[in-house]
């Protein structure tokens, strides 16, 4: 039977180095997909989406103003429509339906 040596060699120091731009890129490709996503899941109207359902498109207005927006470390999706918030939380007269939580 012969011998065998083992060595180990450590690494030197390591570092990382955040680099902003490319963060940035990345939450803005996730931003990207998660608009893309919400608006996929709207359907067309007739007839008017179910409770817990995504909300059904009448106009076209809340899926074409659904957009990211994206910081140095965050990315937020949503829409500047008013009654977004009705479709979200529901109201007395109406169940919630799916909205991005």
């Amino acid at each position: 039977m012969s011998g065998f040596t083992i060595e180990f060699s450590p690494w030197g120091r390591f570092h990382a180095r955040k680099k902003p731009e490319e963060i940035r890129r990345w939450l803005g490709r996730i931003g990207d997909a998660g608009t893309e996503a919400f608006r996929g899941g709207m359907g067309n109207y007739p007839p008017a989406s179910a409770p817990g359902a995504w909300p059904n498109n009448r106009t076209g207005r809340l899926s074409g103003s659904i957009r990211s927006v994206v910081t140095s470390n965050s990315v937020t999706i949503g829409t500047s429509m008013p009654y977004s918030g009705f479709l979200r939380n529901g109201t007395s007269k109406m169940a919630r339906r799916k909205m991005s939580d």
